[in-house]
């Protein structure tokens, strides 16, 4: 019996060497946890990679609940490297804890990182585990270090502020800011170019309208200004003593790619312009001509869209035909005219139907003059013509810069809103 026990007690020992345990484990307080990466190229340096952390400071040292600490929420990390695992390790040179990537949601890149192409970024990606493919990739003019030293207008750091412009994008058809994973998906397919956000920095309107900078709000505060701004950056104060205001961020238009490189930018019009052969433009508002009075403005708000493009193939010749349907409602407008007549119903539609083709006709010529396919023609053709398209899939971009595109539009204003007749004063 004895030596049964005995046995039984080394068998559980022996057991024990093979039972899962935590021997690489890193306590929470040892980490420093990235939200934000920031990506650059500098051309003519030895060690031309710029990456820059936006890291989040824990409660007790930024002044939670408990803490006494008075610290920025956010705090910013830079290394320089011939690759950027070796920028990487240098700016961790700069830290007391250890860095871990798996936080992180936004990466932004710069303007020359983007013109000398993506692929060592794609690889980096790829290849650090810690790295989600599900982070959002925005671009920008410039320095992307620079983005993030912007002072945060409303949320307590500038990871937060861009997170919450990217789910506000989901409304506006303006820009659209993409997860990893899907731009690569765009690069790798065929027939189809990547595109993301475009996250600018500039001044806020009371710099850029004349007259604006004069206005205060109540206590000599300035417009835009007072104890709502802090965090990361420190460029200068928007309320009182003349001091110059911080500069803003702004997300809209996209950075449109040929292969890994940028082509080109286009801006919110131009988005929205290839945003109507997707389909992807539906909460969107119009404003457009009153048909009687052309100096004064008819808003809309397209609540529906469905595109349809078809290829259409005559003597070897490739041309593509667009129809867009759109339903919408009439939110506003500036003149006194009677919208609710039947008559009047077709002249906005008509003038609806104008306003967005025009809007098509100038993105198509935007893309086709950078040679980028951002709706995916391409793609198009190859799911009805694969033999076709693999004779011109080496050649495509150029075919693309010389494509027939017919595009019709109809509009269908659905409601006139509460108001049958327009609210003005009685004479």
């Amino acid at each position: 019996m004895e030596k049964q026990i005995i046995l039984l007690c080394l068998l559980l020992l022996c057991l024990n060497l093979f039972a899962a345990g935590c021997w690489d484990h890193i306590e929470i307080e040892e980490l420093a946890l990235v939200r934000t990466i920031a990506i650059d190229y500098l051309p003519g340096r030895r060690a031309p990679y710029l990456v820059t952390f936006a890291i989040s400071l824990p409660s007790d040292v930024v002044g939670g609940e408990g803490g006494g600490g008075g610290a920025e929420p956010t705090q910013l990390f830079s290394g320089v490297g011939a690759t950027l695992n070796l920028a990487l390790r240098q700016a961790s040179l700069n830290l007391s804890r250890r860095v871990f990537l798996s936080h992180a949601e936004v990466i932004v890149i710069g303007e020359e990182m983007a013109k000398h192409g993506l692929a060592h970024v794609f690889d980096f990606i790829l290849r650090t585990p810690q790295i989600r493919l599900n982070s959002h990739l925005v671009f920008t003019k410039g320095l992307a270090q620079q983005i993030l030293t912007t002072t945060e207008r409303l949320e307590v750091g500038i990871t937060e502020e861009i997170i919450g412009m990217i789910e506000q994008s989901r409304y506006l058809p303006e820009t659209e800011p993409l997860p990893a994973y899907r731009f690569l998906q765009k690069v790798v397919t065929p027939g189809q170019e990547a595109y993301s956000a475009l996250l600018l920095k500039s001044p806020p309107l009371e710099e850029v309208i004349p007259g604006l900078e004069a206005e205060q709000k109540p206590g000599g505060e300035e417009e835009g200004g007072g104890g709502g701004s802090g965090g990361s950056g420190q460029e200068g104060e928007s309320s009182g003593g003349g001091e110059k205001a911080a500069e803003v961020l702004t997300m809209t238009g996209v950075a449109a790619f040929r292969d890994d490189k940028l082509a080109g930018l286009l801006d919110a019009t131009e988005t929205r312009g290839f945003q109507w052969f997707l389909g992807k433009t539906s909460r969107t508002y119009l404003a457009i001509p009153d048909p009687e009075q052309p100096e004064e403005s008819i808003t809309l708000l397209v609540s529906r869209v469905q595109a349809k493009i078809k290829p259409q193939i005559k003597n070897g010749q490739v041309s593509f035909s667009v129809e867009v349907i759109t339903e919408g409602d009439i939110r506003s407008q500036t003149a006194a005219s009677k919208l609710n007549t039947p008559e009047m119903i077709n002249k906005i539609n008509s003038a609806n139907a104008a306003v967005i083709k025009k809007e098509m006709e100038k993105s198509l010529r935007k893309m086709q003059q950078l040679q980028v396919d951002l709706v995916g023609f391409g793609t198009i053709l190859h799911r009805h013509e694969p033999k076709l398209f693999s004779r011109l899939q080496d050649n495509w971009s150029e075919q693309f810069s010389r494509l027939k595109v017919e595009i019709v539009v109809t509009s269908d204003v659905r409601r006139t809103g509460l108001q049958s007749n327009p609210a003005r004063p009685r004479p």
